[in-house]
């Protein structure tokens, strides 16, 4: 029997929220280990997706001979190439900004289990984005250490 792997499932466009929102808790110890640890994952996820934004603006958009942007006369708006609609490259944007993206995080079981319990008995009092950024990074966590694993 192999052991089960431990992963927490995200999408690109949570990323940034999550770990902002993750910092800003106030923690200690194993779990204060824990959160820096997915933060630092978090963020080279983000780093990925970045790059991958910037490839997928390369395919729909203009570039000069040096692979800058070329831009209309107002310089902010970025011109389509000629095969492409505006909302076709919406959609492969909200295509990346919507694809899940996954950590393992079973070789960091402790730290991870302390930060789930940490947050399960979180004694601050959430709102507004930190309250749906903690709701979607508590089932996670649930997801892997909740099923009776204290």
């Amino acid at each position: 029997m192999t052991a089960k792997k431990e992963v927490l499932t995200f999408t690109n466009g949570q990323l940034v929220a999550i770990g902002n929102t993750l910092a800003e808790f106030k923690l200690k110890g194993r779990a204060s280990l824990g959160r820096t640890w997915l933060i630092n994952h978090l963020e080279e996820l983000n780093k990925q997706f970045n790059a991958d934004q910037l490839a997928t603006q390369k395919n729909f958009f203009k570039t000069d001979e040096d692979g800058d942007f070329v831009y209309k006369k107002d310089k902010k708006t970025l011109i389509l190439k000629d095969d492409y609609t505006i909302e076709e490259a919406q959609k492969e944007f909200d295509q990346l900004v919507n694809e899940p993206v996954s950590i393992e995080i079973s070789s960091y079981s402790a730290r991870m289990k302390a930060l789930f319990h940490a947050l399960e008995d979180y004694p601050y009092e959430l709102e507004g984005l930190t309250a749906e950024v903690y709701a979607v990074l508590f089932d996670e966590l649930d997801k892997a250490f909740g099923k009776g694993d204290k």
